[in-house]
């Protein structure tokens, strides 16, 4: 599963290099873009907090604090997918900003999953 995980990390990155580049063409499209990846990332989000937060939690909880906090950011990610993208419909001020912070944010959060959160999931699953 985590094998899986980090492939989908590495998609989504190539994703985001996309939607960035077409920031900087057409907002319209960019904002199509953005709608298409939302649905792939929430299941992807989704299946890390239901699994692998559960094997932390069960086996590692002294050492969970922080995979639950890198964790906590997906409320962030789905925030921007589900509650911003809609407001910056029909608007090219600011889009292009707007999409490089998330796509940098998304990049630092799948560092911090694949350095911290996948390692301890791992060391937690072999106990």
């Amino acid at each position: 599963m985590i094998q899986r995980l980090r492939a989908e990390h590495h998609y989504f990155r190539l994703e985001l290099i996309q939607i960035e580049g077409a920031s900087e063409v057409s907002p319209q499209k960019t904002i199509e873009m953005l709608k298409e990846i939302k649905k792939p990332i929430l299941r992807h989000a989704a299946e890390e907090e239901a699994r692998i937060m559960r094997v932390i939690m069960q086996k590692t909880k002294e050492q969970s604090e922080q995979s639950i906090k890198i964790l906590q950011e997906h409320k962030q990610i789905i925030d921007f997918l589900e509650k911003r993208i809609p407001q910056l419909e029909g608007s090219s001020q600011d889009i292009v900003e707007e999409v490089y912070t998330f796509g940098d944010e998304m990049r630092k959060h799948f560092s911090e999953e694949e350095e911290i959160v996948f390692p301890l999931a791992l060391k937690a699953d072999s106990m």
